[in-house]
This record gives C-alpha cells, sequence and structure tokens, in this order.
C-alpha cells in the first residue's frame, strides 16, 4: 500500500483473492439465466425470447443504478458499501430460487442488477485509493480479471447446476459464492485509509454531472461501450453463425466457447504489469489491434481458427476493459465512484446496442458484416483513448 513517500510495498495475497472474488462477484449474476432460459420459459408458461428479459433486467438494473451507485460511496465510504451491497446479493440471490412467477423472478433480477453497482464502483474507487503507481494498475488488472473469472462462472455453473439438480437451485449455489466473497471481503480487506468522503450526497450526485461534462471522461465511457459492444456482438452473433451450416454446433458445443473467458483471467493481471511500463495508451492500442486479429482469424470456415480468434478478442477485451476501468479511477481527482459509476451505466450500454444493433448486418451480410462492424468500433475505440489519455502516463 502506499507509503508516505507514494511508494508501494509487497501486496498481501490475501488482499488479492478478496479483490479478484470482488471481481467474480460482479459478473456472476448477470448472465446467470443465460444458460437456463429454455427451463425458465416452460416452468412460467412464457416464450424463449421474453425468458431473455431475465437477461435484460439484470443489465438495465445495472445501468440505472451506477451512477447512484458511485455517488452514494462517494459520500458514505467503499468497504462498508460493498459489505452492504453483498448482503443485499445475497438476499436476493437465494430469493431468485423461490420466484412464484415470472413478474417475480424479473423483479428479483432488476434489485441484482442495482446491487451489482455498488460493489463494482466502490471497488475500483479503493483500488486507485489505495494502492498508487504500478500497484494500482496491477491490482487493478486483477479485479478485471476477476470479472473474466465472474463471467465464465455464472454461465457455467448455472449451466452444471440445473443439469445436476434443477434450474432454482442455480441460484442457491450462486447464493453460497457470495457468501464466500462476502467473507473474503469482511475479514481480508482492511477499512480504506485515503478515502475523503464527499460533503453531502447531493455534492456526490454533482459528481456525476461535473463527470458528463469532461470529455476525458466520455470519451473513456465511449470506450468501454465499445469494448462490451465488441464482446456481445462476437459471442452472440459467432453462435448464430457456428448453430448454422456448415457448423450446425449444438446449443452445449457453443456453450463450451465459453471457456475462453477463462483466457483473460490468467492474461489481464500480466497485461496490468505492462500498462505501468509502455503506458496506458500504447497498451489499449495492442489490445485493440489484438482484437481485430482475432476478429479476422474468425473470418474462414475452420473452427479451430474461430475459436482461435475469438479467445484472441475475449482477451483484447478485458485487457482494454484494464485499461479504460485504471484510467477513470486514476483520472477522477474527486467524485472516483461516481465517474465509474457512468462509466459502468456507459458499459452495460454498449453491450445492449451490441445485442441488438447488429442484427441487420448479420441478416444481410452474415457474419462478415458483423466482423466488419467490430473492427470499425475497434479502430474509433483506439482513436478516441489515444486523443483523450495523452496526458496519463499509466
Amino acid at each position: 500500500m502506499r507509503n508516505e513517500t507514494g511508494a508501494t510495498t509487497q501486496i498481501p495475497l490475501r488482499k488479492i483473492i478478496a479483490l479478484f472474488a470482488l471481481g467474480s462477484c460482479a459478473l456472476l449474476n448477470i448472465y446467470a439465466t443465460q444458460p437456463i432460459l429454455p427451463d425458465i420459459a416452460r416452468q412460467f408458461g412464457v416464450s424463449l425470447g421474453a425468458s431473455t428479459w431475465t437477461i435484460s433486467a439484470s443489465t438495465l438494473g445495472v445501468a440505472v443504478a451506477a451512477p447512484l451507485a458511485g455517488a452514494i460511496s462517494d459520500r458514505f465510504g467503499r468497504k462498508h458499501i460493498m459489505v452492504i451491497a453483498l448482503i443485499g446479493l445475497i438476499v436476493t440471490t437465494a430469493s431468485c430460487a423461490l420466484a412464484w412467477s415470472f413478474a417475480a423472478l424479473f423483479s428479483l433480477r432488476f434489485a441484482q442488477g442495482l446491487l451489482v453497482p455498488f460493489i463494482f464502483t466502490a471497488a475500483l474507487a479503493y483500488i486507485a485509493e489505495e494502492w498508487s503507481g504500478r500497484a494500482a494498475t496491477t491490482i487493478n488488472g486483477v479485479y478485471v480479471a476477476g470479472t473474466a473469472f465472474g463471467g465464465f462462472c455464472g454461465r457455467f455453473l448455472a449451466g452444471a447446476a440445473a443439469a445436476l439438480t434443477g434450474w432454482l437451485s442455480t441460484f442457491l449455489v450462486f447464493a453460497v459464492l457470495l457468501s464466500f466473497v462476502l467473507a473474503l471481503a469482511v475479514f481480508c480487506l482492511p477499512t480504506e485509509r485515503h478515502f475523503k468522503p464527499s460533503p453531502s450526497l447531493s455534492e456526490s450526485l454533482k459528481s456525476v454531472i461535473k463527470g458528463a461534462q469532461d470529455w476525458r471522461l466520455l470519451a473513456t465511457c465511449f470506450i468501454g461501450a465499445s469494448l462490451l459492444f465488441q464482446q456481445v456482438t462476437s459471442f452472440t452473433y459467432l453462435s448464430l453463425r457456428l448453430g448454422a451450416p456448415p457448423f450446425s454446433l449444438t446449443s452445449l458445443e457453443v456453450g463450451t466457447l465459453f471457456v475462453v473467458f477463462l483466457l483473460p483471467v490468467l492474461v489481464t493481471p500480466f497485461f496490468g504489469r505492462l500498462i505501468g511500463r509502455i503506458g496506458r495508451t500504447q497498451a489499449f492500442l495492442l489490445s485493440q489491434i489484438a482484437g481485430i486479429v482475432g476478429i479476422v482469424l474468425t473470418l474462414p470456415l475452420y473452427l479451430p481458427s474461430i475459436v482461435v480468434g475469438l479467445a484472441l478478442s475475449c482477451m483484447a477485451v478485458f485487457a482494454g476493459q484494464s485499461c479504460a476501468t485504471g484510467y477513470t479511477a486514476r483520472h477522477a481527482k474527486t467524485g472516483r465512484s461516481a465517474a465509474t459509476g457512468l462509466y459502468l451505466t456507459c458499459y452495460y450500454l454498449g453491450g445492449s446496442v451490441g445485442a441488438v444493433a447488429p442484427a441487420p448486418f448479420f441478416a444481410r451480410y452474415g457474419w462478415l458484416g458483423c466482423a466488419a462492424l467490430i473492427c470499425l468500433v475497434a479502430l474509433a475505440s483506439a482513436a478516441l483513448a489515444r486523443a483523450a489519455w495523452q496526458e496519463m502516463v499509466n
């Protein structure tokens, strides 16, 4: 942590584990219903299309609550906000197993989404305040790697639990996992030492408005939106491509592609160190070049090339996320959580756009149209990062 001269000391392993776990729980629930949508449709007598609203409910909750969550964290602190949010997330997650109607499940999923930003925004601000220099960059990379791990576990464990004991048990499994994360946060993370509360909640909310007037922060928010846009577009429309001839993969076979989410878990912490060495802007440019190369590799009708390309694209997105979230927390000298909340709202809106906007391109040009769109978005975000991040070395 920081000493009087601003230098960094060795980071205790227990803190690394706790922050990795917090990153995991931030995405654990968001896409948890993706593998069990047919079960939900059958249980409540709704269409498969309607069942997808159990995913949209949580992402909508995140987008709505993120700015407010950031403002509250800037006023009342970091650790105890994360702890309270975790407790609420455990209760709402367990309650999903008792949902008596589709409307009830939708409402509970929305409540889960409302709670997630309180963890995400407070954790990133905690990292920026409690560590400095390369240590902060490395820890931020660990946290983002945790989100990748949570994205994988949310999908994989939901399908596994549903196959073994029924889909309702999915939520009980997640509630137990969140209880472990709560224990790690309580016992392994000390109360913040460098937090300076905003004078009032209204002042915290003004930080959100101030952030919306900061072009560098707005540019970073667009970059974040572009990253989730790339990821959602690639996984959604490549899944459709692989499910159709000539590949004709089954749903289970397509689902195994989510294993590539484990690769960023290994790569992102090391990428955090690279940011410290060559600078945030150059590291982000490298990530986007790697992502474009990955998308190009998905174009041939050769399944191994597609898998490698998708893996490279996935790693590039999380590497870019490490750059963008780190910049957001460092750039905002005051109101860090409010700034992160604004970023998080844009990030998930980008994912929502990525799910629907490429549909006409896919319908007319197939996967080639989606791939071209992803590459254009990646190039735009790289150019924007180069323009907006020039004043910061790491």
